[in-house]
């Protein structure tokens, strides 16, 4: 079974675009028009996009096989992300909010009675997988019917309505949104998973269509966002779901497009390989990408900029370029320390005669 590239091209913009934006929020000059815009663009794009090519990847690797053969995986991913969202978790109340390493902190976060900042996303993702896990055995049959699709889609829509402040439970706000802390609640970004589960069946048959329905909600919701600002993120409204959609049906389409460009040209293929990996590799790179920033931030130990010093220590602290050059040399450290580590080959399965 080949894999997909454009889903791992897709996924790789995103941790790129979600590590730039953690690194402008932690450090970057707000006050700055393009830190701004970039930070705005990320936190509308990054995590739809995700969950649309998760539902992608759902699809392709998990749907098209025996429930018995997918489902240890798909608990192994979910428990993966979960662990993540433990380690990043920890790591941000205590460098970042000064909490003590101690026994309570670690069950805070294990029991989700706490859900620390920039870590929200990260129990998003496990939960979508054991949400995935599930639905396993209904995914296929849903898939079937295209209209149902739709329909189950719009009607997690209707989770916008759920009166956020009242939902006091921590858990219960990861699923269904709350107003006590940020998160990426499950019923409302689930239309995203359901649309990268019926891609992932379909394809972009119909380019015409996902493009002018996509750009019709995200139209509304631009008309609404220069009329009244920026909707509601946490917990979010239905204009906020409604502005990525026309994003990701490009980007989508942009990365299969180049993906089919790339097949059969070794040169644009390596060119490409760096953000092959970001995708195939994202959860290790959310996660350690965290995890430095989080001790940068909290020790205080940034580049020392000089006008003395050399490119790309001249450059001003905390402005656009500054986050582009730093966040590219982070995710080269990380890419770096991942290839020093070294896989046990692979033994030859051997046949048993009865």
């Amino acid at each position: 079974m080949n894999r997909n590239r454009a889903i791992d091209y897709a996924k790789g913009l995103t941790v790129a675009l979600m590590v730039l934006c953690h690194v402008m929020q932690f450090f970057g000059k707000a006050e700055i028009p393009s830190v701004d815009f970039t930070m705005s663009l990320a936190n509308i794009l990054a995590f739809p996009l995700f969950v649309f090519t998760y539902g992608q990847s759902v699809y392709l690797a998990y749907c098209r096989r025996p429930f018995r053969a997918a489902a240890p995986r798909l608990l192994m991913s979910s428990l993966r992300a979960y662990a993540a969202f433990c380690l990043s978790g920890i790591a941000y109340l205590v460098l970042c909010q000064a909490d003590d390493l101690s026994s309570r902190t670690v069950l805070r976060v294990a029991t989700l009675q706490s859900i620390p900042g920039w870590s929200e996303f990260l129990i998003a993702f496990a939960l979508f997988g054991l949400a995935a896990l599930l639905l396993l055995p209904l995914l296929p049959r849903l898939l079937e019917r295209r209209a149902a699709v739709l329909a189950v889609a719009a009607a997690c829509l209707l989770g916008v309505l759920v009166p956020y402040a009242a939902v006091d439970s921590s858990i219960a706000g990861l699923l269904i949104g709350t107003t006590r802390y940020s998160a990426f609640p499950i019923l409302q970004y689930m239309p995203f998973f359901l649309m990268g589960l019926y891609a992932g069946r379909y394809g972009f048959e119909r380019k015409a269509l996902w493009v002018v329905l996509s750009a019709a909600m995200s139209g509304a919701a631009a008309v609404y966002t220069v009329r009244n600002g920026l909707p509601s993120r946490f917990p979010p409204s239905l204009m906020w779901l409604l502005l990525p959609c026309a994003l990701i049906v490009l980007l989508s389409l942009l990365a299969a497009w180049v993906d089919g460009r790339a097949e059969g040209c070794r040169p644009l293929r390596r060119i490409l390989s760096p953000l092959e990996s970001l995708g195939r590799n994202s959860l290790y790179y959310l996660l350690s990408s965290n995890l430095v920033i989080f001790a940068l931030s909290h020790t205080k130990t940034l580049p020392i900029i000089r006008k003395s010093e050399r490119f790309p220590f001249t450059v001003a602290q905390g402005t656009f370029g500054w986050a582009i050059i730093w966040t590219l040399v982070l995710l080269l450290a990380i890419g770096f320390m991942a290839s020093l580590t070294r896989k046990p080959p692979r033994e030859p399965r051997v046949k048993v005669e009865k």
